[in-house]
């Protein structure tokens, strides 16, 4: 069986200007069980406890993330949904 990627770069249709850059793409690392119990996302209405963790699966703090396009944060959603999709056996 393969491996499963750590991570996945997400290149932005809409680069975020940053106080000192300019972010073109974000990088999301797979969570842990960790980040699951430190970002809780109480349900699938709780955006707030969504974007509080993917920040911090993508080493970003919550105030970089807000300028997010909204069709780039989806593509970011279908990469934790990847990651959260148990691999086949």
């Amino acid at each position: 069986m393969m491996e499963a990627k750590r991570s996945e770069t997400v290149k932005l249709d809409y680069p975020i200007q940053l106080a000192d850059k300019l972010l073109t793409e974000v990088t999301m690392r797979r969570p842990t069980m960790k980040d699951l119990r430190e970002h809780p996302v109480k349900d699938g209405n709780d955006q707030d406890g969504e974007f509080r963790q993917f920040a911090a699966l993508c080493g970003l703090r919550v105030e970089e993330m807000e300028g997010m396009d909204a069709a780039d944060y989806a593509r970011l959603q279908d990469v934790y949904v990847r990651f959260r999709t148990p691999a086949k056996r």
